[in-house]
């Protein structure tokens, strides 16, 4: 099995079992509903944004492991950028899950690269994403994202 690979497993588990950033926060500044109708994935994201930098993220939601460990490492991972780096890092993942590839991905997202290997499982992009496209929708003020 290939480093990557296992990575991944690890990440996914490790981030299923215990979510970073899980719960809606007592205060925030922009929020989105996401929705992937064909699994049922769910989720909200919660941004606390000041001076368009996001100082905090956090999510909540009824999803899969996949969905649930992407959220969970997004959320790290866009705490203390600035909103044109969030959207940056939501273009990169959008790029590396596509046919496009990982090269700039995986210098751009560290260790979210890692999400790359659910690209060998085609049904489940869309639950790897959903929390990407929420953020993106929260930071532009829609109140709701989709993958379809």
């Amino acid at each position: 099995m290939s480093d990557l690979n296992t990575l991944y497993k690890q990440q996914v588990l490790a981030h299923n079992k215990n979510p970073q950033n899980y719960g809606e926060p007592a205060h925030w500044t922009h929020h989105a509903e996401g929705l992937n109708a064909i699994c049922g994935d769910q989720v909200h994201v919660y941004l606390t944004i000041e001076e368009d930098v996001i100082k905090a993220a956090h999510f909540a939601g009824d999803s899969c492991a996949i969905s649930m460990a992407s959220a969970s490492m997004m959320t790290e991972l866009v705490t203390g950028q600035s909103i044109f780096e969030a959207l940056h890092l939501f273009a990169a993942f959008k790029q590396m899950m596509s046919d496009e590839g990982l090269a700039e991905a995986k210098e751009v997202l560290g260790p979210v690269a890692c999400l790359v290997s659910v690209k060998k499982f085609p049904a489940r992009i869309k639950s790897a994403l959903l929390c990407w496209y929420t953020l993106n929708a929260a930071i532009n003020g829609q109140p709701t994202a989709t993958t379809e």
